[in-house]
């Protein structure tokens, strides 16, 4: 069993730079800013052994065809790059120079037609802000984020849009549940990321790429208890300037008692994790998470 360790990964980068790259993609044109990601992904591969071991462990678990050596981690940490990059395009609303492709936006588009709040859970695979690329058609999503954690980076982007920054609920804040419910309440959307767990919350174990892994209960626990409907969200890069945006039902009805509860709950975790693991096979140098997620080292 792995024991989850991303919270010990610090920010590798300066507010300089962070704010470098900000102006370059806003001021001059996300091509310019593109060529750097060249010697930002060489950077983080030279310097972060973590990053290197996460990145290679993850990619042999997936038997890809061909070599499974460096470049095809290179290509990994690169394909990383350019969706931080394309957050500050997608957070300020500059999205028109993407391809995005949409499959299953009528999951999305009956449940706001009908006024109905309900959860979107999403992962650290692709991007979580390509969101914004629905706020004009379904309003600005409540986001449960970690504010704690990459703070630095999240400051820098998130007030490139205040809207957004009033809309972040602290997922360790006071009354998480009952803020997350006045949201569902207004009709409004919650979106969470499910793929990690923290050592002070309770977990589902489930299966990913043939070995164990523990994530958080909190997520499904708390459809179940506000009975609420819950998609699961991707946001695919796909390289260049296409991206597409797969919505995936988990649940609408929730007709069991609470004796039934656990176990519907862990049912709904081990969905999550399926549909995790058909989307990383489909995409492979989209998983984000770059830590010891298997508990490899």
């Amino acid at each position: 069993m792995n024991k989850p360790n991303w919270k010990a990964n610090k920010e590798r980068s300066t507010p300089f730079a962070l704010h470098l790259i900000c102006w370059l993609a806003l001021n001059i044109s996300r091509g310019f800013a593109r060529f750097w990601l060249y010697p930002i992904t060489l950077y983080f591969f030279i310097t972060s052994s973590i990053v290197r071991s996460a990145s290679k462990n993850y990619l042999k678990r997936l038997n890809l065809p061909g070599d499974h050596g460096y470049p095809q981690v290179l290509k990994h940490i690169y394909y990383f790059s350019s969706v931080i990059l394309d957050r500050v395009y997608f957070i300020t609303g500059k999205t028109e120079q993407f391809n995005i492709k949409i499959y299953n936006e009528k999951l999305v588009a009956d449940y706001s037609r009908e006024n109905l709040g309900f959860i979107l859970l999403g992962s650290h695979v692709g991007g979580f802000d390509i969101l914004q690329h629905l706020t004009l058609k379904y309003g600005q999503a409540k986001i449960v984020m970690d504010v704690s954690h990459n703070s630095m980076i999240t400051d820098i982007l998130y007030n490139l849009n205040p809207v957004m920054v009033n809309d972040i609920i602290d997922a360790n804040g006071d009354n998480l549940l009952l803020k997350i419910k006045e949201s569902l309440d207004e009709s409004r959307f919650v979106a969470i990321l499910a793929d990690r767990s923290t050592n002070n919350q309770k977990i589902v174990n489930c299966s990913l790429l043939g070995d164990e892994i523990s994530i958080a209960k909190l997520p499904f626990t708390i459809a179940h208890v506000l009975k609420k409907p819950v998609i699961v969200f991707f946001g695919i890069y796909k390289g260049g300037n296409e991206y597409e945006i797969h919505f995936k039902k988990l649940r609408d009805s929730f007709d069991g008692d609470r004796a039934s509860r656990k176990v519907d709950v862990e049912a709904d975790a081990r969905l999550y994790v399926k549909y995790v693991q058909e989307m990383i096979k489909a995409y492979p140098f989209n998983w984000f998470n770059f830590y010891d997620y298997w508990g490899d080292e």
